[in-house]
């Protein structure tokens, strides 16, 4: 059997413009929110939380009072 290995690898458009977009807000020093995890990535999700990042969940939404929400 034959193994080919990808010389590339990435998140379709969509998902890489969400996560640049959330990436973008990091460093304009306001509180983030996700509404749900924003890609089924764990590892971009922990750095994205170690960014101050906070994945929220839909009965956390309406208690919210400042910050965005992506």
């Amino acid at each position: 059997m034959e193994v080919r290995l990808a010389k590339t690898a990435g998140f379709c458009f969509g998902v890489k413009r969400a996560v640049d977009q959330v990436y973008e807000q990091t460093n304009m020093g306001k509180k983030i929110y996700t509404y749900g995890p924003i890609i089924h990535n764990e590892e971009v999700v922990k750095d994205l939380e170690q960014k101050g990042v906070t994945v929220l969940e839909e009965d956390k939404l309406d208690s919210l009072k400042e910050g965005t929400v992506i």
